[in-house]
């Protein structure tokens, strides 16, 4: 393709006829002065110079030459690239899997710690927090996100809700508003239930963020009042999928945890706190009142209690405000008030120290836990890119050799050097492009890939990194930083070839041959230690990653994990008391028991390995005077290790005649047995746990996992579910002949017939 043809070409003639006209001149001189016809047209042309110089320096005159050379460049560049199909696809190949790894982390890089809110003027937000020495004491109850720093010290969002109060009438915010997580609800939409996760939020949330509906309202102070007619908020996902469409859910009735509320509004599409914390609903936070289960059973608790600390407060700026001037003028108020709650000489010995943090990126608890695997994933792909680079860099040094005669042909016609080398770092590009455009592809496989590596298997993970402009922009960029980087050097030691030698094809001894040899050789040995490195640091983080892997699967959960289907329900979320929510569980689990190919069925309030954990301090042991450390438990439905196939070491296990049985009964693990009875036979032996006494030991159970892999197992009580004590959600175990997901359907038909009520969550 040329550049306006027709005017080019009438300009290469007229160029043409000038020079042979300023030629025919100069020689006619020539001739006049006596010399030769031939030797006058032979110095004519000495004394004109170089004829296509000429031309190509007239022509820069023109403009639009670069274009016509790029043109030039990409045509050569593309045929040569064809003549070497397998060079082609070596470097291709390789450059699509560095490029495509390096595009993918970059996308959820990009959507976890790069985005801002998706709301108008984020840079004036801030996140209200505080930092203390240690776990202070003045907190009696909390509820949220904290993290120990990396050098010590604790770190908190959670504040009072009268601090809240309190921070909402200082003079340096324009606005502030507070939520808090409610955790996940049962609704009931037209006889449909479902799970949501939900947060409780202010009246000025909404306000507070300047978010506009995607249809109705948004929930407002009016909304957020004690005995205020109870509305809720939908996200415009759970919109569509309970009413077809967000304009349809204003004014709709819907059932959470039993209790009616109308649909004001919904939040618009984009709308999120967290990269991966989308929520389905939003309810105001007067609105937990109505929830008995919530907060401990003590719904009001967390606004009369100046100790409890549950609300996440974050604040817009008032214009011409900066962070550090509005931290100054919060700090002395929250100060006071902390101190005045705190009643002893220990509570008052390390206060909460209040702080602003940036709120442009939301929340940033999601953040903190995938940053460094995000930054480690990041560097790796960097060194598996630039071991490809250096690989492509050799290839073409060792292509630079046998291309030696073109180039020396090339230069000897008058090309510049800076024009071959142009030439050589199109072609370098055009191998990046390629692998460019192939490694977005393998980067939309991958980001699928990492989406479900971080998702866990957690069916309600909203975390969804996208290919979208900027982090095509990205890949783009990578792509042409990455052709110059592995052509550059070898389009330098190219040109730097002896022209006689190279057009004879032998060898020579010339000092820009040594220089061009000298030049390839070191260049070519450097690239080559610095792959050796790469590799070798490549292969020792995946040692130590296999490693890690190797630990982690050598762990002995202490039951059988094979053929093991586990479901969660919550029949106290669909209205039932706690006396209808035995009944209800020990039904199902009968049911449950006659599905064909489920060898056994058994239930627990939660799940081992990571399902959650329940401890507490308060207890006694007759006759231990040691450490005393924290007791976990769980409590388990008759069956369970049988199920579990976890074995009994002394003793026996749980049974039906423990659910009405006159005392109460527990199996321990072996580490509460080594710990407590170190040498001596725990069963029959009793000991005290809160209001609960006189809790006879029955058995000793093999150590399984509690809490997570990483964790050490604790001293753990296996309680009876309904002995003595309220029921919330139920996890229940089976035990399959074959393969357990095949038991999926079956299990969400039966717990429908038992109450379409209930929702299967987690299976």
């Amino acid at each position: 393709m040329r550049w306006f043809p027709w005017p080019r070409k009438r300009r290469d003639r007229d160029l043409d006829d000038e020079i042979a006209f300023d030629l025919a001149a100069e020689a006619d001189q020539h001739r006049r002065a006596g010399m030769s016809g031939e030797e006058a047209e032979r110095r004519s042309r000495r004394d004109f110079g170089n004829v296509l110089l000429t031309k190509e320096a007239t022509r820069e005159t023109w403009g639009f030459a670069w274009l016509e050379r790029l043109a030039q460049d990409l045509r050569y560049g593309l045929r040569l690239l064809g003549r070497n199909p397998g060079f082609t696809a070596i470097a291709v190949v390789s450059l699509a899997l560095g490029i495509g790894a390096n595009t993918a982390i970059y996308s959820f890089m990009d959507a976890i710690l790069l985005r801002s809110l998706p709301v108008p003027d984020p840079q004036s937000l801030v996140v209200v927090q505080w930092r203390t020495k240690a776990w202070p004491e003045v907190v009696h109850a909390f509820t949220g996100n904290g993290y120990l720093g990396p050098k010590g010290g604790y770190t908190g969002y959670p504040v009072p809700y009268r601090a809240y109060e309190l921070l909402a009438g200082s003079p340096a915010f324009s606005r502030t508003f507070a939520f808090t997580s409610a955790g996940q609800f049962t609704v009931q939409v037209r006889g449909q239930a479902d799970v949501a996760w939900a947060d409780y939020v202010s009246g000025t949330f909404f306000d507070g963020l300047g978010i506009t509906p995607a249809a109705g309202r948004l929930i407002d102070d009016g909304d957020d009042q004690p005995g205020a007619p109870p509305v809720a908020v939908l996200s415009y996902r759970s919109a569509e999928r309970h009413f077809g469409e967000a304009a349809k859910a204003p004014g709709q009735t819907v059932l959470i945890d039993n209790q009616v509320f109308v649909v004001a509004g919904v939040a618009p599409p984009e709308f999120r706190m967290n990269p991966g914390g989308a929520r389905d609903v939003f309810l105001p936070l007067h609105a937990s009142l109505l929830f008995e289960s919530g907060f401990g059973g003590k719904p009001q608790e967390p606004f009369a209690n100046p100790n409890y600390y549950w609300l996440q407060v974050m604040a817009r700026l008032r214009p011409g405000t900066a962070r550090r001037q509005a931290e100054a003028a919060v700090i002395p108020l929250f100060h006071n008030f902390v101190e005045s709650t705190a009643a002893t000489a220990k509570e008052r010995g390390d206060l909460p120290a209040l702080f602003l943090a940036d709120g442009a990126g939301g929340l940033d608890s999601m953040r903190r836990y995938y940053s460094q695997p995000l930054y480690v994933l990041m560097a790796m792909s960097g060194l598996i890119l630039a071991l490809a680079c250096a690989n492509i860099a050799n290839l073409l040094l060792a292509r630079a050799t046998a291309r030696r005669r073109e180039m020396a042909v090339r230069l000897s016609v008058g090309a510049g050097r800076a024009r071959v080398v142009r030439q050589l770092l199109t072609e370098s590009v055009l191998l990046s492009s390629a692998g460019g455009l192939a490694g977005i592809v393998f980067a939309y496989w991958g980001i699928r890939a990492l989406t479900l590596l971080l998702s866990g298997g957690n069916e309600d993970f909203t975390l969804h990194a996208t290919l979208n402009w900027h982090v095509l922009a990205m890949a783009i960029g990578l792509s042409l930083a990455t052709g110059l980087l592995f052509g550059l050097a070898p389009a330098l030691a190219a040109t730097r070839v002896d022209l006689i030698a190279a057009l004879k094809q032998v060898r020579s001894g010339g000092q820009r041959l040594r220089l061009g040899r000298w030049l390839r050789v070191n260049l070519g040995q450097a690239l080559i230690v610095s792959q050796m490195a790469m590799a070798l640091l490549l292969v020792v983080a995946g040692g130590l990653f296999l490693h890690t892997l190797a630990n982690l699967h050598a762990v002995q959960l202490g039951f059988n994990q094979e053929h093991l289907l586990l479901f969660t329900v919550n029949a106290k979320q669909a209205g039932y008391s706690n006396d209808e929510a035995k009944r209800f569980y020990d039904d199902l689990e009968t049911r449950l028991q006659a599905i064909p190919g489920v060898r056994a069925a058994s239930a627990s309030n939660f799940a081992l390995v990571g399902g959650g954990m329940s401890s507490a301090d308060s207890y006694n042991i007759p006759g231990y005077s040691g450490k005393r450390p924290s007791l976990s438990f769980l409590n388990v439905a008759p069956g369970f290790f049988s199920t579990m196939q976890i074995p009994i070491l002394l003793g026996r296990e749980i049974e039906a005649r423990d659910l009405h049985s006159p005392s109460p009964v527990a199996v321990v693990n072996e580490v509460f047995a080594q710990t407590f009875f170190a040498g001596q036979n725990p069963v029959g032996r009793t000991f005290d746990q809160g209001k609960t006494k006189n809790i006879e030991i029955v058995g000793v159970a093999k150590n399984a996992v509690y809490n997570g892999l990483k964790f050490a197992i604790p001293p753990l009580v296996y309680f009876c579910y309904g002995e003595r004590s309220s029921v919330g959600q139920m996890t229940y175990e089976l035990r399959a002949a074959g393969d357990p997901l095949g038991l999926a359907a079956s299990v969400r038909q039966i717990v429908h017939q038992a109450d379409s009520r209930i929702p299967v969550r987690n299976i």
